[in-house]
């Protein structure tokens, strides 16, 4: 495929293949509460425009956009860029965050759902309430999770500064099963399509998933579902589409789209996607999950292509479940791992994850019980793969793992845990913004639990190649592997560490357990920020200075909570950030002209603590110049370990 920003933006019609993915099931909400209608726009256009506002000339046709994009070192195509899904963040989070995105590599944020809904009925928490924005009361912008249609406007200017752009999650299938929620300009039977006429049991929601016709006719779990078919509900579901494009807007992911006819699918011409998608926005891609009998998996991509300038495409939710299982036992095998199981969908059609939402949120819990650890080795697979846009899922704080589903640590509007700027996510998205357009290898090392992952050119540079090793257990000695990597010496961006290659041959270096390093020389990819180096102190004893391990909670990701021990206030949770002092460190200074003693715990920000002992409750304390924790026995060093 040859996406449009290569072609100077010029509207193609081509086919390309898709693959379908269906809707995972979302617990319905109640009838008993009235609406909570936020701002913005109601949609009913009485016919169909072809969009005016295009999200290209916006971002890729814009000089503005190209030079922030082109300093932040992002990707330029939007089918292949890593995609934040910033899952229940509000707009105002979203906007206090743009810098943070940039710097952690994501070329695109996927918003949650921005209609207009009934609720949430259990004010901010996720359990039994997140699901409320996929619930849709009409076709107005802005809800109480996201905010305003004016955040959204001040959300999308602020993220075009820093060249990033914006998928909006458009639930485009359904509306809420409370009727007297829905919007009134939207109370017409005809709208909608019957609970009879689907032929589905138990009052139209007993779907058949190897009936096309039940799967796009029936009532999903008793919401109302739209009727496609007609016109009118393509006219009005268009304004909605292209006045978020208006808004800012550069891309949709279409929710439950397999619940949806295809144009000719049926005896009787259907004209939504075809009046829906020309909406002006550069890239749309469908949840189409694989797996049901009659299901045209291809057809879907060739729809959201032909009507978007910068690719399209389905979820491929079978390789997210084969990855899952590799990591589940450590079993990265090339060979297993290699084809993306598109089904007929070429890879660059694909959205790519290790877990989505709905693996998360839902029910049956698939991805839930993974640690953060599985997550960032499975994203040192998908994020470093030459095809798919890959999607990094954004947990609720303190959530998932071992921890509770959702915690309620944070809630609905949020920023949640701090994975998605973690070293290694973080340096992944680099690496593959660096590696756009190049080839890619994937061969283990030395056992299955290892995989590399080489994307190169092979013109003589090693500039321009670089290789990402994910090793799950045990250290790995990689001289002596074959490799597709150019001549050079490679530096690891995460952990320190180098590789030296001669003759397509790696003749030394090696990978530590349980670790992503990212292999990489490129310009675009700067040496990792170690934090401000403080000036030399004149008289180092006014200072306490605090070293921990970085491998513990990472060192981007390691907060001090502290107080004087004789009297003093806690510093607000989780603490102050701890920052890179050397390898194998971190600390923080504390200002300390008596020598006082001081009481402290570690915590990563995101609810994992590390108490004296491993017990809640008992902290530690320490007096001195310098302080090195290296276990939670209690004791401490008092050498520094560097220099800082």
């Amino acid at each position: 495929m040859t996406p449009l920003s290569k072609e100077a933006g010029l509207r193609t019609g081509a086919n390309r293949r898709s693959t379908m993915s269906g809707f995972i099931t979302k617990t319905a909400a109640g009838i008993a509460a009235a609406a909570t209608l936020i701002g913005g726009l109601a949609i009913g256009a009485s016919s169909a425009q072809a969009a005016a506002t295009t999200s290209y000339d916006r971002t890729l046709g814009n000089a503005q956009f190209e030079a922030a994009r082109t300093q932040n070192g992002l990707a330029k195509e939007m089918n292949y860029g890593s995609i934040l899904h910033a899952w229940m963040w509000s707009f105002n989070t979203m906007k206090e965050h743009m810098a943070e995105i940039a710097d952690a590599g994501y070329t695109s944020i996927q918003t949650s759902p921005i209609s207009v809904i009934k609720g949430p009925m259990q004010g901010k928490k996720f359990t039994e309430n997140w699901y409320y924005v996929y619930q849709p009361a009409g076709t107005s912008i802005g809800n109480s999770v996201v905010g305003s249609e004016d955040d959204l406007k001040a959300m999308t200017a602020e993220a075009h500064k820093y060249g990033i752009r914006i998928i909006v999650d458009a639930v485009i299938n359904h509306f809420t099963s409370d009727w007297n929620a829905i919007e009134p300009s939207w109370q017409n039977a005809s709208l909608f399509h019957t609970k009879s006429e689907g032929g589905c049991g138990n009052n139209g929601t007993g779907i058949n998933y190897g009936n096309r016709w039940q799967v796009t006719h029936c009532h999903l779990l008793g919401l109302w579902d739209l009727n496609t078919e007609n016109q009118e509900v393509g006219n009005r579901m268009q304004g909605f589409l292209k006045q978020a494009v208006a808004d800012g807007v550069d891309g949709f992911r279409y929710d439950a789209a397999k619940h949806i006819e295809l144009p000719d699918e049926f005896g009787t011409h259907s004209p939504y996607f075809d009046t829906i998608l020309d909406n002006g926005a550069q890239y749309q891609y469908g949840e189409v999950l694989q797996g049901d009998a009659g299901l045209n998996v291809a057809a879907y991509p060739a729809l959201f292509e032909k009507y978007s300038s910068n690719g399209g495409g389905n979820t491929a939710s079978n390789y997210g479940g084969a990855l899952r299982s590799a990591l589940n036992s450590k079993n990265l095998n090339a060979g297993n791992l290699n084809s993306l199981q598109g089904q007929g969908v070429q890879d660059d059609q694909l959205v790519t994850w290790v877990e989505s939402h709905d693996t998360y949120a839902n029910g049956d819990r698939q991805s839930t019980g993974m640690t953060d650890w599985q997550i960032r080795m499975g994203w040192g697979v998908i994020g470093t793969r030459k095809g798919g846009a890959p999607l990094f899922f954004n947990r609720p704080v303190g959530s998932g793992g071992t921890n509770a589903q959702f915690a309620e640590q944070s809630q609905l509007g949020d920023a949640g845990d701090n994975e998605w700027k973690s070293p290694e996510v973080k340096w992944v998205n680099k690496f593959r913004n660096a590696m756009e357009g190049n080839a890619e290898y994937l061969r283990n090392c030395q056992a299955e639990n290892c995989l590399m992952i080489e994307r190169y050119k092979s013109d003589g540079s090693n500039a321009n190649d670089g290789v990402v090793v994910v090793s799950m257990d045990g250290d790995k000695n990689l001289a002596g592997l074959d490799t597709t990597l150019d001549d050079g010496t490679y530096t690891d961006q995460v952990n320190g560490g180098t590789i030296t290659v001669a003759n397509k041959k790696i003749t030394a270096g090696s990978v530590k357990s349980g670790k992503v390093s990212v292999f990489v020389n490129i310009d675009t990819a700067p040496t990792p920020d170690p934090g401000p180096t403080p000036a030399p102190d004149p008289t180092p004893d006014s200072t306490t200075t605090v070293y921990y391990p970085s491998t513990k909670f990472g060192a981007d990701s390691t907060y001090l909570h502290w107080r004087f021990a004789d009297g003093g206030t806690w510093t607000t949770a989780p603490g102050v950030k701890m920052t890179a002092a050397c390898s194998g460190y971190v600390s923080y200074a504390i200002e300390n002209p008596d020598g006082r003693p001081i009481e402290f715990v570690f915590t990563n920000g995101s609810g994992q603590w590390d108490n004296k002992n491993g017990v809640s409750g008992q902290n530690y304390t320490a007096t001195g110049a310098s302080v090195v924790v290296t276990d939670n026995s209690g004791n401490y060093g008092t050498t520094a370990p560097c220099t800082v």
